[in-house]
């Protein structure tokens, strides 16, 4: 059920990809950079060749972003709560 959702809204979810990026990652502006050009190029050649499976490449990397996000959020909670 995934799949079709993945293959109709490809160029959503890499616009998302990228503002995920641009927001999360304003700390180390270098790396922000480097990041935002590779997911570029993965988005645009998942495109321009038609890989199907790329929607999925490009999920997981959604999902390990926002992963990344909940885990700092988390911390600072516990950090909390142990002071």
């Amino acid at each position: 059920m995934l799949y079709p959702i993945l293959l109709d809204y490809y160029l959503y979810f890499c616009f998302a990809l990228l503002a995920i990026t641009w927001f999360g990652r304003g700390a180390n502006p270098s790396l922000r950079r480097n990041l935002f050009y590779g997911y570029g190029l993965i988005s645009a050649l998942g495109f321009l060749l038609a890989l199907d499976w790329m929607g999925g490449v490009i999920f997981g990397l959604i999902l390990l972003e926002l992963g990344r996000h909940l885990r700092r959020w988390l911390d600072q909670k516990a950090a909390q709560l142990k002071k």
